[in-house]
Formats: structure tokens, sequence, C-alpha cells
């Protein structure tokens, strides 16, 4: 059959590219399980399995930006969905759905606990991704809407880091190829982009907000347990994860100083397994 064919064809091409890679940078269970008990030797169990689970998210993270990538990259050269599901070995159905679901109308917020500003970051992420010729809303894309609100607590950080939209913007077309503009058609949200603004929500009830800032979402973006594609671009422009903390931090001492000690975090947690990957 032509089908089962074309099949074997992509099968094999998949196993020679796989078997290309070099198996010491693979993230295995050994290392896995090392990681976890080389830095919570000292503690009880059950703070070694809270330990393995934000490990599990950052692995699992890793993954699904892998494969979107290349959803992306199959939607832009003009795979169908029937042919990509096929690859995934799913249905055309279950392939769109990588994608999580459409993005929200101009007038909507998504997901709820947003406050007007972050409405606003991902109403223009969703313009920056139709205007990059991209089928979905990327962690990439949040970050050119938060510094698109310069007047907002996020893009200030960022401009005090030495941040500009430029810089951001050329290593997210660096990352993410794009295509000819897509001023209409469907627009789908990222499974990380989702964890993210998830992740932002949970932090800002975490500070005693009610809803989620910019500030909630610059600091999901650059969380080590979410090992968000955002952060990796954050930290190329010289702004890593202590550097935010820690600039944010400043910018709250006076007015909520229980808050900024909230935001420095420990050196120890930051490192935490960043070898794992490599």
């Amino acid at each position: 059959m032509i089908v089962s064919s074309q099949t074997a064809k992509t099968t094999a091409s998949a196993s020679a590219i796989a078997s290309s890679t070099e198996a010491a940078r693979e993230p295995t269970l050994a290392k896995l399980l090392r990681a976890v008990e080389a830095e919570r030797a000292d503690v009880s169990l059950l703070e070694r399995l809270s330990a393995a689970v934000e490990l599990a998210e950052q692995v699992r993270g890793t993954a699904d930006e892998l494969v979107d990538h290349f959803v992306q990259e199959a939607r832009t050269a003009g795979c169908s969905w029937t042919e990509i599901g096929g690859t995934l070995g799913v249905t055309k159905q279950a392939a769109q759905q990588r994608l999580v679901t459409t993005a929200p109308a101009a007038d909507q917020t998504w997901p709820p606990g947003l406050d007007a500003a972050v409405g606003a970051v991902f109403a223009t992420a969703a313009a920056e991704a139709r205007a990059l010729g991209h089928h979905y809303i990327g962690p990439e894309h949040l970050l050119l809407g938060l510094l698109a609100q310069p007047e907002e607590m996020a893009a200030r950080a960022l401009q005090a880091l030495g941040v500009t939209p430029e810089a951001v913007r050329a290593r997210v077309v660096a990352r993410l190829p794009p295509a000819a503009p897509r001023p209409g058609g469907s627009l789908g949200v990222a499974p990380q982009t989702k964890r993210l603004l998830e992740l932002a929500r949970t932090l800002a009830k975490r500070l005693g907000h009610r809803c989620a800032r910019t500030e909630h979402v610059l600091l999901a973006a650059v969380s080590p347990a979410l090992k968000s594609p955002a952060g990796g671009v954050l930290a190329e422009c010289g702004a890593d994860a202590a550097r935010v903390c820690e600039q944010l931090a400043s910018m709250l001492e006076i007015e909520a100083p229980e808050l900024a000690a909230r935001l420095r975090p420990k050196r120890r947690r930051l490192r935490r397994r960043a070898s794992v990957h490599s």
C-alpha cells in the first residue's frame, strides 16, 4: 500500500535521525535519578518526590517544545494536519489538539485570572505570531507582548536589565523562522504557553494578588521549574532567572518589602539540575 510505504520511509528517516543523537546527551532515567538524589540527599522522601515532579515537568516541557517546533515547521511548509497526524501516529484532530486550544477573540482573555495588562500582552503576542506567519502563540511571543507594555513592571524590569524588543525579536526569529504573515485563520496556543500563564496565575496567588500581572508572567517565563523557551531567550539577552528575580525584588523593595524578600530565590535552587539536559 502507498500509505504503508510512506509510513515506512518516514519511520526509517526518524530512526536514522534518532540513532545519530549522542546517548550522553539524553536525559536518561539514571541521570534524572542522580539529579534528584544529589540535590536532595538530606531531605525527606516527600521532598524528594516533590523535586522529582518538578524535574519531570522540565523534561516534559522540553519534549513538548521539540515536537511543537517541528509541527510548526511542517505547517509552515504546507503539510496538512492529516499528514502531521499520520507522522505523529495520531488522528488529524489529535494533531490539531497539540496546540491545546484556539486563541480567544480580541475581547477575551485567556486563561482566566489575568489583569487587563496581561490580557493586552496576550493580544499583542497573538498579533506578533500572525505577523511572523506562525500557527500558534509560543512563550517567545509572550516576551514580545510584555515588552510592548512599557509602563508595566515586567517591561520596566527588562529595560533595566538591558533587554530590548529588537534583541528579543531577533532571537525569536532565529528560534522560530518566520513565514508569510497570517492575518486570518486559526491560531493555536502552544502547551508551554498555557503552562506559563497558569504558573503566572499561581505565582500571583502565592504573592497575594488576585490576578496575574505582567511581573508574574515574567517570573513564570524564567522559572527553573517550567524551563520555558522564553527563559532561554531572556538568558541569551543577559537576563537570566537570578537577575530577573533580583531586579523585580529591587523594584518592589519600597512599596512591598515582604514580596521583595519572597522574590529572592536561593541560589542553589536556581542552579539545580541545570546539567540534566547538557
